[in-house]
């Protein structure tokens, strides 16, 4: 099953303690080019989500950015300044050894000063979610390439019949060019001398099949054709296999075109070489 390396998937999971988000898009790319951003710098987490990463992706750019915060309807957690009220613990107490001023810091009193009291501003995330969610998000995408992946191949197999039918079209009329330039040779003779050398003839059908013979063009051609289509049904990354095998289309296709005995086989020549462009221009999209 083909993929296109196009895509977008998004997900918005909620847990208790907290929701995260994801968002994944795909482009066209020769290699693999992962982008991953995540809200806070954990350089570990990262590489663990590229590993899970390669699991679905082969080729194309890919940028994935994931961030979380807390449920609706909940609201951040109070946290004691532990540094802070021990220094005006300390403050207090040199004060009072110092100076002999009387009375103590109470708890009212220091709950009194507002760089006691704090919120959690760093929301605690735990791996595993976050990793459900990104494999959720990779799974959409993937599932997204491929419903894409489909048009492509049903494109492709459209334009690869109108190829296999030209080239059929060319092995059936090869012969038929044959035996009118055989004839056409055998009428120049006979109008030259009066006579029609079947020697002569066979020396000249020579010399012309040694120039004009496509069959082994023809048959290797075919045999791309089969390559491409069998090649579609692979469950790997072929895009580049794809594109390879089109080189050697176009290399084939360009032969026989320089071979062509007539304007039925020219004429046939052009239009799978418009079909091979257009395979060459979606097999671009193909991871």
């Amino acid at each position: 099953m083909l993929r296109s390396m196009t895509g977008f998937s998004k997900v918005e999971k909620e847990f208790p303690e907290v929701k995260i988000y994801g968002e994944a898009r795909s482009l066209n790319n020769r290699y693999l080019e992962l982008n991953i951003k995540i809200q806070k710098v954990d350089y570990l987490l990262e590489q663990k989500l590229r590993e899970i990463a390669k699991k679905y992706l082969r080729r194309g750019r890919v940028d994935i950015s994931l961030k979380w915060g807390r449920p609706e309807n909940s609201y951040p957690m109070l946290k004691i300044n532990e540094e802070n009220v021990s220094q005006y613990i300390s403050i207090a107490k040199s004060l009072k050894e110092k100076y002999g001023l009387p009375g103590s810091l109470s708890i009212e009193g220091l709950l009194s000063f507002k760089d006691v009291i704090m919120y959690e501003e760093h929301l605690p995330i735990q791996e595993e979610k976050v990793f459900e969610v990104f494999e959720e998000l990779l799974r959409l995408l993937d599932a997204d390439r491929k419903r894409e992946g489909k048009v492509i191949e049903e494109d492709l197999r459209k334009r690869l019949a109108n190829v296999r039918k030209a080239v059929e079209e060319i092995e059936i009329h090869f012969p038929l060019a044959m035996s009118q330039h055989e004839q056409r040779l055998k009428n120049k003779l006979k109008e030259a001398t009066g006579v029609v050398s079947e020697e002569r003839i066979l020396e000249e059908m020579v010399i012309y099949m040694e120039r004009y013979d496509m069959a082994e063009e023809i048959s290797r051609l075919k045999g791309h054709i089969d390559n491409f289509e069998n090649s579609m049904n692979e469950e790997e990354s072929v895009g580049r296999k794809l594109d390879f095998i089109i080189q050697e289309m176009i290399r084939e296709t360009n032969t026989i075109g320089s071979k062509s005995p007539d304007y039925f086989i020219s004429e046939k020549v052009v239009i799978i070489k418009v079909e091979i462009e257009k395979l060459r221009e979606q097999v671009q999209n193909v991871e």
